[in-house]
């Protein structure tokens, strides 16, 4: 009863500050919806060169500055000194370099992308992914200054205006029947990139101190966050490929299938990325400041309140696997209602793994989330190597589920431990 006292206390703040960054996040999943009808009308080669190109640009945001903006966001928050100042002045210049570095690589590297995509025309595709990297850089800076303070408000402006260009852009070519390449989508992200850091930085402009300068050891700090956060980032998305390139080899005709299932489990955890863009800033804060006895309830609260918001729509996936998949997908894949079952109810599970890698990050142990990754990454080969032979798509389901409660009970255990040995500030 604890843990629902406390979101009934702080029930004005969640809606104040919660829902804004629930919507900011649903922007993600309607532009997800968007890239249906996009994938219906680009021609079959042209869809091969945004899919590759898709995975090209993730690659390049990350290496590009992205890895360094969730140092930004848990550094700046423990404070409002001129440290503070300091390690935001830090991690911008970072970013900005590695930003402006990895759109050089790509260009550089545009012949090379060609040869190795032979069949593809990849003509100015790494130009355009440079830009998207650069601007998607800049335009998530300010964004990270004003999730340190909670503004999540003005982060919602920020991520609508950035969702209504897009959307906008390519909806008019949808509808004037004129999309016809990849390059006209990296373009319209470019333009939303541009105008969502312009509104971002008016409404951050009272949190840029360009005039408190930075040091060096303050750069050393954010880099040897952000080196950590990297490193979990690309074992994650290794790890999260793990079944797909397994099941492509051992058990090919269950691939669309588990996943179609993996993309429809996964809408739901929006919920999941909203609460963590509030959990990161708060909790670093509260460690900082000396509030470290409520931080625990209040990530007890927080996976509490996720679980009561994705209920329902766990109980569908759970409930009725098979029709969700012949509503959804026209009965194409009916035959993956069993991973739909496994990878639904899994969803119960990824609150309590993902706050509390968040809260390890925020008290200053990131490297706990990576270690939860490599260990679920090693759990989830082994089985996937002794189900998939067996049992297909379904055995793959299996070994997620299974890999990411280990990682889950890992990362809790972790984290706890650690909270309590340090519960006084020093």
């Amino acid at each position: 009863m604890g843990f629902l006292s406390q979101i009934y206390d702080f029930r004005h703040r969640i809606l104040q500050v919660g829902l804004p960054a629930l919507v900011s996040r649903g922007t993600m999943v309607v532009w997800g919806l968007v890239t249906i009808f996009i994938i219906r009308v680009l021609p079959e080669e042209a869809y091969a060169i945004y899919a590759v190109a898709k995975s090209l640009e993730m690659f390049g945001i990350l290496l590009g500055g992205g890895f360094i903006q969730q140092a930004i966001m848990k550094l700046v928050a423990e404070g409002d000194t001129e440290r503070e100042k300091q390690l935001a002045n830090a991690g911008m210049v970072m970013a900005l370099c590695f930003a402006v570095l990895s759109a050089v690589f790509l260009m550089a590297g545009g012949g090379l992308i060609q040869s190795f995509y032979g069949s593809l025309d990849m003509s100015g595709i790494p130009l355009l992914l440079a830009g998207v990297v650069v601007t998607g850089t800049l335009s998530g800076l300010p964004r990270c200054l004003l999730l340190s303070r909670h503004r999540t408000k003005d982060v919602m402006l920020s991520d609508i205006l950035q969702f209504l260009v897009k959307s906008c852009i390519i909806g008019t070519l949808l509808i004037m029947g004129t999309l016809r390449t990849p390059h006209q989508i990296f373009f319209a992200v470019i333009l939303a990139n541009i105008a969502a850091f312009i509104l971002s930085s008016l409404l951050a402009r009272d949190l840029f101190f360009p005039g408190a300068g930075m040091k060096w050891s303050g750069v050393s700090l954010v880099m040897k966050f952000a080196f950590i956060t990297l490193g979990t980032s690309l074992a994650s998305f290794i790890y999260s490929r793990t079944d797909i390139l397994m099941l492509g080899k051992i058990a090919p005709g269950d691939v669309a299938a588990y996943g179609a299932a993996r993309s429809l489990s996964g809408m739901i955890l929006v919920v999941v990325a909203a609460a963590n863009m509030v959990l990161l800033p708060l909790i670093s804060r509260m460690w900082k400041q000396g509030q470290r006895g409520s931080i625990m309830s209040r990530v007890w609260s927080t996976v509490l309140l996720a679980e009561v918001l994705m209920a329902p729509v766990i109980l569908l996936y759970v409930l009725f696997p098979r029709w969700l998949m012949d509503f959804i997908y026209s009965g194409k894949y009916n035959d993956g209602w069993q991973i739909m079952l496994v990878l639904g109810a899994l969803s119960l599970v990824r609150p309590l793994g993902s706050f509390f890698s968040t809260a390890s990050a925020a008290v200053g142990k990131p490297q706990y989330s990576l270690y939860s990754v490599i260990i679920s990454s090693i759990f989830n080969i082994g089985l996937n190597i002794i189900l998939i032979p067996r049992l297909g798509g379904f055995g793959a389901a299996l070994a997620t589920a299974a890999a990411v409660i280990f990682g889950t009970l890992w990362v809790v255990w972790a984290t706890v431990r650690y909270m309590n040995a340090n519960s006084r500030t020093p």
